[in-house]
């Protein structure tokens, strides 16, 4: 018991100190962001709350167990409270609704409220009792508001839900760790709380349930620093190195022989030597790859500003040009006017290019924003139809829409969605030389499906594995179409990922034509 009460010791220490490691880490990383200041809070109420839970299981400190466990449930109100509102800040804050400011304002006063019950008073916690594996609860009259309050807890989960359905794919990958450690912390409280009580009729091992909220906070730490990751791997390798270096402490001073203790010392110098190796080798890779991101950031801000330099020039060309076109300057000769609209024609394809690019720094900087809202997808399908029927007729091409009775309005950036099905249905028709281009939209599984078939070059297994990737162009690009820089369905996929769809293309080989499927979930 000795022994096992020992473990339990070394572990509240370690997690103590790596989890105020990671709560400054991430506080100074960007201290005004309120976000790292409700994780640096949330980080502290938590360590608080395992502190004194561990302190209430001295036997020789059964005489504060009751202060210690209202202190316990006064940190825990506080965690509770800071956990909620962390939900609305993070990854990004959003605009909060009236009704909301109102639950919140509520949520926070109420908080307070139980904070100062559970210290201050009887009422959630009326007293404790000696039990052989610490102490046990009589819970006061208010107990239930206290539990009230830890749904605030469960709603956060919730909210984070619900944004993760709204945001790029980098700050959908940030909620998913929230939501990791958060359900390794629920599972492992359910596991030493509720499981193992029930099968062995003690609560000896619920202190595996509180301090598995190490696994809460190092997963949010890692989740906030999403796009800069490398600090916290320092912080984890130095609890790793920690948590080893002292259970070989432990086995020091419990080794059953002189001549083991002798062993133990010796197994723990060689680790410590070992042990910092290892983490000035993680230093160094991480100062690698620091400067590697700063080289990766910069190129990326480089190429936006130059796009954005580059597309006010080459409008300002094309409005020139459309005016020499159309005579307000004059009538020109037939030769002349043939080369001016073959000027043209490369301006737009450059504006073309640098939109494409532009679109691209931003999807890579996770600066493209979305704007929701309901639409009816027939509508965007035949305005994108109406604007390319002329060239379709131009190369004697049919362009066919089999248009649905019946669909429902789902939720999607509509700009983004008419650029998918833009640059898909521009595609079949640059790339097919007889017969034309047909798009359906239909119900597939519960999802709309918009499918667009032609009759073109069609697509070998190889160019099916890398059509939507960067700078990516098939054989059938190349020969029909030299101008293109394979960014286009590069976009089109971020776009229809934005959307938490699926796109994906099916030929039969060289030849065979070519079908693009785009997959939307209905919301």
């Amino acid at each position: 018991m000795d022994l096992y009460f020992l473990l339990y010791q070394v572990l509240v220490i370690v997690i103590d100190f790596s989890g105020l490691g990671i709560g400054i880490l991430v506080l100074q990383k960007d201290i005004k962001n309120p976000t790292n200041q409700l994780f640096f809070l949330m980080t502290l109420f938590a360590l608080g709350w395992i502190t004194f839970a561990y302190l209430s299981d001295f036997p020789f400190l059964f005489q504060n167990a009751l202060l210690f466990n209202r202190i316990i449930y006064f940190f825990l109100s506080l965690f509770f409270i800071t956990v909620y509102f962390f939900s609305f800040y993070f990854p990004r804050k959003e605009k909060i609704s009236p009704f909301f400011r109102i639950i919140n304002k509520f949520y926070l006063i109420f908080g307070i409220f139980i904070s100062i019950l559970a210290l201050f008073t009887s009422l959630i916690i009326r007293d404790v009792r000696k039990t052989p594996w610490g102490t046990d609860l009589v819970l006061g009259e208010l107990f239930p508001l206290f539990a009230f309050l830890g749904c605030g807890w469960i709603a956060s989960l919730f909210i984070l839900i619900k944004k993760f359905f709204k945001l790029p794919s980098h700050e959908k990958l940030q909620i998913k760790y929230f939501i990791m450690g958060f359900l390794i912390f629920l599972f492992a409280n359910i596991i030493f709380n509720v499981i193992v009580p029930h099968l062995r009729g003690t609560y000896e091992y619920y202190w595996f349930g509180n301090l598995s909220i190490i696994f809460f906070l190092g997963f949010t730490a890692y989740a906030i620093f999403a796009k800069h990751l490398f600090g916290i791997e320092v912080i984890l390798t130095e609890i790793l190195v920690g948590i080893i270096g002292l259970l070989l402490i432990v086995q020091i001073f419990t080794a059953p022989t002189i001549l083991w203790r002798f062993i133990n010392i010796l197994i723990f110098i060689l680790f410590c030597i070992f042990g910092y190796f290892l983490i000035r080798s993680v230093l160094r890779e991480i100062k690698l790859r620091e400067e590697i991101e700063k080289i990766s950031q910069a190129k990326t801000e480089f190429i936006s500003i130059t796009s954005h330099q580059l597309r006010t020039p080459l409008s300002a060309i094309k409005g020139y040009l459309s005016m020499i076109l159309e005579g307000s300057y004059g009538q020109l000769p037939e030769k002349v006017k043939e080369k001016m609209e073959n000027v043209f024609q490369s301006n737009e394809r450059l504006i073309k290019l640098v939109n494409d690019i532009l679109n691209v720094s931003k999807i890579e900087a996770g600066e493209i924003e979305m704007n929701w809202e309901r639409v009816d997808l027939r509508e965007i399908i035949k305005e994108v139809i109406n604007e390319l029927s002329i060239k379709a007729k131009e190369k004697n091409l049919y362009l066919n829409f089999e248009e649905p009775k019946e669909v429902p309005k789902v939720l999607l950036d509509s700009e983004k969605i008419r650029q998918v099905i833009l640059n898909l249905i521009d595609n079949a028709i640059r790339y097919t030389q007889e017969g034309g281009v047909n798009v359906k939209l239909q119900m597939s599984k519960g999802k709309l499906q918009i499918v667009i078939a032609d009759t073109g070059e069609g697509l070998t297994k190889e160019e099916k594995e890398k059509l939507f990737k960067r700078f990516s162009r098939g054989t059938a690009g190349t020969k029909f179409w030299t101008e293109g820089a394979g960014l286009g369905l590069y976009i089109v996929r971020r776009f229809v990922e934005m959307h938490n769809g699926k796109i994906w293309a099916e030929s039969e080989g060289r030849g065979k034509g070519s079908t693009f499927f785009v997959e939307l979930p209905i919301k």
